[in-house]
């Protein structure tokens, strides 16, 4: 039911009477020129002009000033309302008939068109409430999105209280919530109605978030609303029913899939790790063992292979525990930089003496420019992260493994490109091959002693990348083999003394 304010409807009828009037002035001077059965024709148009543009009543209240104001002042006798000719009797009688249709069927068009207004700006707020709502992607965007949507249909009057479920609670969002509610305890006993319909309770008026027969939560209003009103809350409370149902899915998809990945990483670790670390240990285990059993009959030589044995295999098990603590370090984000200016001679110098004796079968080459600038980071990390690399290296070698190291620079970058000719890497695993645990015992390198737990690389990259820097796997120039490079911000040295 459409409300008119009583200024208004006042108004309308002022109006109705002011035009009729300036008609009755205009249609005088007319007179002298036109018949004045003519003059109906300005009569009729006014009614038509307050019929388009005000409601019935004043259409009415025309059409009767009209009818009247033509038959006192242009019939004969005048200023009368006799009529001395039975001709303008049936004339006015017609007129009035037309007047008032044409009041009534003008007033229908307008109403109409009005309510044809009203329905597209309504779909018009729907679908842009949908457009906005389907940008939501957690309860907290939705309902506040529902809450705006809710306040411009209210003309922003009265408060709104919304409550959804979430963890087998029931959680309120609102403003209003510390100005007064009907209460959390309300809110519970309602929503465990499961309404299906709008419901009044205390004053307070709750629609349910309800989709594909699950109760999601309630939205309360403190106002008294017309049907219009209600109707619209109530598609906006299905269309946030909907999307709240999508976003809970979701949620449960990242759970269910975090849950699963969590548990793939952990037995993936635990069996790389027991196995990574039980390798060397059965190793110190056997070479101790014999010494202990066997030490008379062994002579000297077998001996000091047994202790390089043990002291090889205590190194490899020391770096996979090292490589371990690293990974925890990055995954936790607790790797604090204690930067100083370091010589890229000594961080790769650093790296080739820890390698010892896994060296021995390797020729190393090192090309390094003397005029090569400092760098300043954290050298404890990128030693480690130049040592795993060329660990990596030697563990994938096949035979007569040949390492270049060569370091260059430009203005933005000091680059380390580490060089092997081993068995290369596919295109397709270059990116992999830095990911945890990833392992190319099913790549190009399967020929290769690809022993370790796919830490190495991952830990690599985080190292470097905590320093702003880059690394990437990228084909031997020579043909054959791959390319490691590491690039560090060539930060000049004036910038950090001063």
């Amino acid at each position: 039911m459409r409300f008119i304010h009583p200024h208004s409807s006042t108004k309308h009828y002022l109006l109705a009477i002011g035009l009729i009037t300036v008609i009755v002035l205009f249609a005088q001077v007319l007179n002298l020129f036109v018949p004045y059965t003519s003059l109906l024709l300005f009569f009729l148009a006014g009614v038509l002009l307050i019929s388009s543009k005000t409601s019935f009543g004043p259409a009415l209240l025309s059409s009767l000033l009209s009818f009247l104001s033509f038959n006192y002042f242009f019939t004969e006798p005048y200023y009368s309302f006799n009529m001395l000719h039975k001709a303008d009797v049936a004339t006015l009688l017609l007129f009035l008939m037309v007047a008032l249709m044409t009041a009534h069927l003008a007033t229908q068009m307008r109403e109409a068109l009005a309510k044809q207004d009203v329905a597209l700006n309504r779909l018009s707020h729907f679908y842009e409430f949908s457009q906005t709502l389907s940008s939501a992607t957690d309860t907290e965007s939705t309902i506040e999105i529902l809450g705006q949507a809710l306040h411009r249909v209210l003309n922003n009057d009265g408060r709104v209280v919304i409550a959804t479920q979430q963890n087998s609670q029931l959680i309120l969002h609102s403003t209003e919530v510390s100005s007064g509610h009907p209460g959390v305890e309300v809110f519970k006993h309602i929503f465990a109605k499961a309404l299906e319909a709008e419901f009044w309770h205390k004053g307070w008026l709750f629609f349910p978030l309800r989709w594909d027969a699950k109760q999601l939560g309630l939205v309360a209003i403190n106002e008294r609303i017309n049907d219009k009103q209600i109707a619209a809350i109530k598609t906006f409370c299905q269309l946030t029913a909907v999307v709240l149902q999508r976003t809970n899915l979701v949620a449960e998809l990242a759970h269910t899939k975090l849950t699963a990945e969590t548990e793939q990483l952990r037995v993936t670790l635990l069996s790389s790790v027991s196995h990574d670390l039980r390798t060397p240990l059965s190793s110190i285990i056997g070479a101790s063992s014999s010494l202990r059993e066997y030490s008379q009959q062994l002579s000297a030589d077998d001996q000091q292979m047994l202790l390089q044995t043990i002291e090889d295999e205590a190194h490899r098990l020391d770096r996979h525990i090292q490589n371990l603590l690293d990974m925890t370090r990055l995954s936790q984000g607790k790797l604090n930089l204690h930067r100083e200016w370091m010589d890229m001679d000594d961080l790769v110098n650093g790296a080739i003496i820890r390698l010892g004796h896994q060296l021995d079968n390797v020729e190393l080459k090192l090309e390094l420019a003397e005029d090569t600038p400092m760098l300043y980071v954290q050298g404890l990390l990128i030693e480690q992260a130049i040592f795993n690399l060329l660990d990596n290296a030697i563990q994938h070698h096949t035979s007569a493994l040949t390492i270049n190291l060569n370091v260059h620079h430009d203005e933005d970058w000091i680059t380390l490109d580490i060089m092997d000719n081993g068995p290369g890497i596919a295109e397709s695993e270059k990116e992999n091959v830095f990911n945890m645990f990833y392992s190319l015992a099913h790549g190009d390198r399967h020929e290769a002693n690809t022993q370790g737990t796919g830490m190495g690389l991952a830990i690599c990259r985080g190292m470097i990348e905590a320093h702003d820097g880059q690394v990437m796997a990228l084909d031997n120039p020579s043909g054959q083999g791959t390319l490691m490079r590491i690039m560090l911000p060539n930060t000049p040295l004036n910038s950090k003394l001063n």
